[in-house]
């Protein structure tokens, strides 16, 4: 990012400098002391496990310009500036907004019950085809890894392309109002985070933030094929682009979904143009995902064969949906923190591989907790126990404390090897 000096610091997060100089440089932003970098501000963030003020020594150790804290401690080393405020996770959020404002450029944000990290990634390699375009390492997509995806915006980047996730209602609000993205992308509303949002109108409602949030000169891109979701072109002030399978969409699959090695064939179509597609994702549900990133691309203009393109350069992330070879065996990883959609749609793809090939060689599932499902969580594992049955998998991984009740199911309904 463009460097900062502590005075912009105290300046964006309205903090008050206790100690030190205020035109100090500051190169970068930091909540993890293990891997600030000299010269980077460290926010004492105190998260769900651990208070980042008990690592206040470790950042002035490793060369820390900047230490803001919303607490003072007596330990704290005298040749550091330090920078008092309210509450860190919110100066964070603040300091992240006062940077985005440096920046005018295309800013694609993600959100949905499915599919935003992968999505996310679609996008990114649309947009990559013309744009150098920064995207967010691993999910980064709450009140923490958004603000630290936002500082890491320099001169050299051309769009920006994030996901917005939520657990309390709220959230998704807060956190467009730091992007301030040019086009939503809303991909689904299903069963996660329902321990914390309420009902799936709930989950909605929350979703639909985003959707407004979006201004005058912007897009909004959504699922046609997710009733939830295709209504909230009633929440928006811009246009709005539809995607999916339905006939009614503006970005479209037409023809056969065709599933091939490690990816899948289709043929993608909006306004009466249409464009092969080979993608590197495993599934019917990342047609679904590649569309909302073909319709964020529309939005911006992009003519659909360089959108095909894109799509086609774009790479799976680790513990989604993701097939393995080891030794004639089939591993489809799908570990990473899923919801009941998002697991049935991974089954599909073992479904459709046993039913193409009886002799495939032995299919092995992995898959991982469905977390914070609140009163739905044994039965929704029940029933993932019961659909990598059906699926026609040999043999099951259950990973975590939630997936063990799973795999049980799966043993009870005459998996062998579970």
């Amino acid at each position: 990012m463009p460097p900062f000096t502590v005075q912009d610091i105290v300046r964006a997060t309205q903090g008050a400098l206790v100690a030190g100089d205020l035109v100090v440089p500051v190169t970068g932003v930091s909540i993890d002391s293990r891997g600030l970098g000299v010269g980077e501000a460290f926010f004492a963030i105190r998260g769900y496990r651990l208070d980042g003020h008990a690592f206040l020594g470790e950042a002035a150790s490793r060369g820390a310009a900047c230490l803001v804290v919303h607490a003072l401690h007596d330990d704290v080393p005298a040749n550091v500036p330090l920078v008092l405020v309210e509450d860190t996770t919110k100066a964070l959020g603040a300091l992240a907004a006062y940077h985005r404002a440096r920046f005018s450029m295309p800013v694609v944000a993600v959100t949905g019950s499915n599919g935003k990290t992968t999505t996310k990634e679609l996008i990114a390699g649309v947009l990559g085809t013309r744009w150098q375009v920064l995207k967010p390492t691993a999910s980064f997509n709450n009140q923490w890894g958004l603000p630290l995806t936002l500082l890491r915006l320099g001169a050299e980047h051309e769009a920006l392309v994030i996901e917005i996730g939520s657990q309390h209602p709220g959230e998704i609000a807060a956190l467009a109002a730091l992007a301030k993205p040019t086009v939503a992308v809303v991909t689904t509303v299903a069963h996660a985070h329902t321990e914390f949002l309420g009902s799936l109108d709930d989950v909605r409602t929350e979703k639909s933030a985003l959707v407004r949030a979006v201004g005058a000169d912007g897009r909004v891109a959504l699922n046609a094929d997710d009733p939830r979701v295709a209504g909230m072109a009633r929440d928006s002030r811009v246009p709005v682009i539809t995607y999916g399978f339905s006939l009614t969409a503006q970005v479209r699959a037409t023809g056969d979904v065709v599933e091939e090695g490690r990816g899948l064939t289709f043929t993608l179509e909006s306004g009466g143009v249409r464009a092969p597609v080979t993608l590197a994702f495993a599934g019917r549900h990342n047609v679904t995902n590649a569309l909302a990133a073909a319709a964020a691309g529309v939005a911006l203009g992009w003519p659909l064969d360089e959108i095909a393109r894109g799509l086609g350069e774009a790479r799976p992330v680790a513990g989604r949906c993701v097939w393995r070879d080891a030794g004639g065996v089939r591993i489809l990883d799908d570990t990473y923190n899923a919801n009941p959609v998002s697991v049935r749609a991974a089954l599909d793809t073992v479904a459709t591989r046993r039913g193409a090939d009886a002799s495939a060689g032995r299919l092995v599932v992995v898959l991982g907790d469905m977390l914070e499902l609140g009163a739905i969580t044994d039965e929704a594992h029940q029933e993932m126990g019961r659909a990598v049955r059906a699926a026609g998998a040999d043999e099951f991984v259950g990973v975590g404390r939630h997936a063990r009740l799973a795999v049980e199911t799966a043993r009870a309904a005459g998996l062998g090897h579970a």
